[in-house]
């Protein structure tokens, strides 16, 4: 009885160490499949403007239905047809192509600049020459697009409309 006492207790101990770096571990791989998903969805948006020659957009949502006025991305983001004017959706006559569910409770998204919104144009480029930058990571990082000190995952997109995944640890 001692022995298996003894052994519960180490064993214990050991997971008390261990822990903290599955947790870094773990806020790791979130932040890297949240900007994949949004990496997903902005190529999704491109060739969605390709094929239908249209402007297409993709811009933080609140509600599932409109572009929300915020540079935060964690409640969500839609991707849509985008003909009555940059950034805003008209639901008569724009088409919802998507909707992405808010980020889990406890993550944060942010943009930089003073665009809320990417557009993509006909030829695929991005519609307003503008570089995007968007930091997530854990609301208790406090992340933003400039630092490089917080442990974070940047999407950031060119002028041109070609984005890739950065992680600073």
């Amino acid at each position: 009885m001692i022995e298996v006492l003894l052994v519960v207790a180490v064993m214990g101990i050991l997971a008390a160490v261990a822990l903290p770096s599955f947790k870094s571990t773990i806020d790791s791989n979130r932040r890297a499949a949240y900007a994949t998903q949004l990496l997903e969805d902005l190529a999704l948006a491109r060739s969605e403007a390709i094929k239908r020659g249209v402007r297409v957009t993709v811009c933080p949502s609140a509600d599932a239905s409109s572009c929300a006025d915020s540079l935060s991305w964690a409640s969500g983001w839609i991707i849509f047809t985008d003909g009555s004017g940059p950034g805003t959706r008209d639901s008569a006559t724009e088409t919802l192509i998507r909707v992405h569910e808010a980020l889990p409770s406890g993550w944060i998204a942010v943009k930089n600049g003073a665009l809320k919104y990417v557009g993509f144009s006909a030829s695929g480029y991005n519609a307003d020459a503008l570089g995007f930058t968007l930091a997530i990571c854990p609301a208790s990082s406090a992340c933003d697009t400039m630092t490089t000190t917080t442990p974070q995952t940047n999407l950031v997109m060119s002028p041109i409309g070609r984005a890739r995944i950065v992680s600073l640890n």
